[in-house]
């Protein structure tokens, strides 16, 4: 099955060979139409017209193809064939339509403008983003050219020159000018297939770092995902650096009675729906999604690159939170099902950001005693029956303009579970 890049620049290439069959379709119905004025003989206008005709039908037929994506690479090199065709084919139907051969000496096979179409068909075939399309059809271009010069030259009355000025203005030919056109066309094909190819490269890389990249915020929140995707080798190595960072810890009340009463399948509907619209308010709020703990999350803000309003961030996101889950519950009630109520703690402190684990296994984290100290303040609401909990030290940091818009409570100077170290905790009220 082709990817996600390679269907990108098929469709690519099936837009430039279509550019391409419409110019032709229109080239040959002018040639038709133009062939009634120029024509000297009914034999030749029923001769160019049948061709002409004949050309449209396969034309047409081939963008039919094109449209059903099929045979792609077959079309694009008979198109090929066919503008070969026509630039081989051209410069026979001017001469016998200025007298031909018993008129006219074949130095005018050589002697016309030949090589403008030939330069503007070969650009058209560079649309396609296909390297092979005007590769061969330059290499073509020279090869054909060249058989025309040599019949050109069996003719008696064959004139070459080497004035640009005769050549110009008489019936001789400039025949090392001719070639030279032709040797730029061949050497323009090549660059025009170089060309294609590094756009192709570009096109193919581009793409593919935006599909990593979409992939990646499937695992890791947007801020992580856009770090790894510009990242060296090194930030894939265990380690990391010491950071000041706000921890939320987020979690389901009575989960465990809740998923006894749903079953299985609608648990793990109900959290799904639930972390997509939390996961909505995190990220809006500049917060990173560490992981997902059963019901519940651990966000950070200030990871991987921290910033002033990392604190007021998190107060904001918690307080965006319970107003989401609000609405939610809201349309829960309506369906005639059961609200659900979480609780969020937050602490701001010092921790050690990087990648945990073995260079096999990597997982990007925070670790240390602020980590622990947000998981517990979570806790701690289930016993103070407070569903929103923060620690002095990170209201301390919040910005004075949202700290006013916060109605807080006291809840004492507690010594966090497990912790000798007392810390000062806020409830934050919820009815905002």
């Amino acid at each position: 099955m082709a990817t996600k890049s390679e269907q990108i620049l098929r469709e690519k290439e099936i837009e430039g060979i279509k550019f391409s069959l419409y110019g032709k379709i229109i080239i040959f119905s002018l040639l038709t139409i133009g062939t009634f004025f120029v024509a000297q003989t009914l034999f030749e206008i029923l001769t160019i017209t049948s061709i002409s005709l004949a050309l449209n039908v396969v034309l047409y037929i081939l963008s039919k193809f094109l449209k059903q994506g099929k045979f792609v690479s077959f079309v694009g090199l008979f198109c090929v064939v066919i503008d070969l065709f026509i630039i081989t084919l051209l410069p026979f139907i001017w001469y016998n339509a200025v007298g031909g051969e018993s008129q006219v000496p074949r130095t005018y096979l050589i002697k016309t403008y030949l090589h403008f179409i030939i330069a503007g068909t070969l650009i058209m075939n560079a649309f396609s983003i296909q390297p092979i399309y005007p590769m061969i059809y330059a290499l073509g271009v020279v090869i054909s050219q060249a058989g025309i010069l040599v019949y050109a030259q069996q003719d008696p009355r064959f004139v070459s020159t080497e004035s640009f000025k005769e050549a110009f203005l008489g019936p001789a030919a400039h025949v090392n000018n001719y070639i030279m056109s032709m040797g730029i066309i061949g050497v323009l094909g090549f660059f025009l297939a170089y060309l294609t190819y590094r756009v192709r490269r570009t096109v193919l890389t581009a793409v593919t770092n935006e599909i990593k990249m979409t992939q990646l915020s499937r695992y890791f929140s947007p801020n992580v995902a856009y770090q790894m995707g510009q990242a060296g080798d090194d930030f894939f190595k265990p380690g990391g650096k010491e950071s000041t960072v706000a921890v939320l810890f987020c979690d389901i009340a009575n989960f465990t009675n809740i998923s006894e009463t749903l079953g299985p399948e609608k648990t793990m509907s109900l959290l799904s729906e639930y972390h997509s619209f939390m996961l909505d308010v995190v990220f809006n709020h500049g917060g990173t999604l560490d992981k997902f703990i059963g019901d519940g999350m651990m966000v950070t803000f200030g990871t991987p690159l921290p910033a002033k309003e990392d604190a007021t961030n998190a107060a904001k996101a918690g307080v965006a939170m319970i107003q989401a889950l609000s609405l939610w519950n809201q349309n829960r009630e309506k369906m005639g099902e059961k609200p659900v109520s979480i609780r969020i703690g937050i602490h701001y402190g010092t921790v050690i950001v990087g990648n945990v684990g073995v260079e096999k296994r990597l997982e990007y984290t925070v670790i240390g005693d602020t980590v622990n100290a947000a998981s517990r303040l979570e806790s701690l609401g289930k016993d103070l029956k407070r569903n929103f909990l923060i620690s002095k030290e990170l209201y301390d940091q919040i910005s004075l303009e949202f700290r006013q818009n916060l109605k807080i409570k006291s809840m004492g100077t507690l010594s966090l579970r497990g912790k000798t170290k007392t810390t000062e905790i806020l409830s934050v009220e919820t009815s905002l």
